[in-house]
């Protein structure tokens, strides 16, 4: 959601943040659910399934003309397959329409984008008239991938499709040069002895050694030894991770965070399914993190209210 809103804002483009304010009953989206939505109709996220997304659409280019914030109500408890939408949802969404224009540097969430580069989270204030939730918004996961061979492409692919914010370094010309950049991944080719003085090994939620070299290994993990990296992914055998334990002589200060061989196992051969694997448990690391994240403390001073007033709109669909 960021990376596309990075795309459309350095363009100058209008957008729409869309927020699931409540629900009753079943619904694909639940309360607090954010989406971003340009003036040409592309969205950031999902509401429903595909079903509401159209008629969102065209709301909120309604939005964007008006320059009002709206609220749409989504009753589907009556819709059926002839009359209605044929969702089969059977549940109500409230949601918020807030037009955002460059020339108010894209309020709210550009402020938010700005906080998120130093924070790990930044609390939004959506009120509606007498109706108030408060959001949290929280920062993109941080992953150090260190090897740039041919499983690392389909990972850092899959990293991107999650919107998680990458690094890879390799030392090999050959190798790096598979990597491109972008606004979600930097690519770094520093020697694994000098990766500490490359690049800020504190900024980073995960890290994944997998450059197929053992002696850049020994390197890369006796680095993350000191670090307070909370996951600590290596590829390869037992055999191998015990073999680069016993050079490094920091295997204690791992014990806890390395996972090794990195990866659930869920089958498949070949880089595609390695990948898969590694994501995986990623993917599970990282929500015990959001849902820590999301239950800590608000913090003094990065709190954003939006009042959309008391003459909301309330339609139908």
């Amino acid at each position: 959601m960021l990376a596309f809103f990075d795309a459309y804002a350095a363009r100058g483009d209008s957008m729409t943040l869309v927020t699931v304010l409540s629900t009753e009953g079943s619904s694909y989206s639940k309360a607090g659910h954010p989406l971003l939505v340009s003036d040409a109709g592309e969205l950031a996220g999902l509401l429903s399934g595909g079903c509401l997304e159209n008629h969102l659409i065209e709301r909120c280019g309604e939005t964007l003309e008006s320059g009002e914030p709206r609220l749409i109500e989504y009753d589907l408890r009556d819709d059926d397959d002839l009359f209605g939408l044929g969702v089969g949802c059977e549940g109500v969404m409230r949601v918020l329409l807030y037009p955002m224009f460059a020339a108010d540097d894209y309020a709210p969430v550009g402020r938010i984008r700005q906080l998120l580069r130093d924070r790990n989270f930044v609390d939004l204030d959506v009120r509606c008239g007498e109706s108030a939730r408060y959001l949290r918004w929280i920062r993109p996961a941080r992953v150090l991938v260190l090897g740039a061979g041919p499983d690392a492409v389909p990972l850092l692919q899959m990293c991107r499709s999650l919107g998680w914010r990458v690094t890879v370094n390799d030392h090999r010309p050959a190798w790096i040069a598979r990597v491109a950049a972008d606004e979600t991944t930097r690519v770094s080719q520093a020697a694994p002895g000098d990766l500490g003085r490359e690049v800020d090994l504190g900024d980073f939620d995960a890290a994944i050694v997998m450059s197929h070299n053992l002696d850049a290994d020994c390197d890369y993990l006796a680095q993350l030894a000191t670090t307070d990296i909370g996951f600590v992914g290596l590829l390869g055998p037992p055999h191998r991770r015990e073999r680069i334990l016993g050079k490094i002589g920091q295997s204690s200060l791992l014990d806890s965070r390395l996972r090794s061989p990195v990866g659930i196992r869920i089958g498949g051969r070949g880089p595609g399914a390695i990948a898969l694997e590694i994501t995986a448990e990623l993917q599970a690391y990282f929500c015990g993190l959001d849902n820590r994240l999301a239950t800590a403390s608000r913090s003094e001073g990065v709190s954003i209210s939006i009042d959309a007033g008391s003459n909301a709109t309330v339609t139908t669909a």
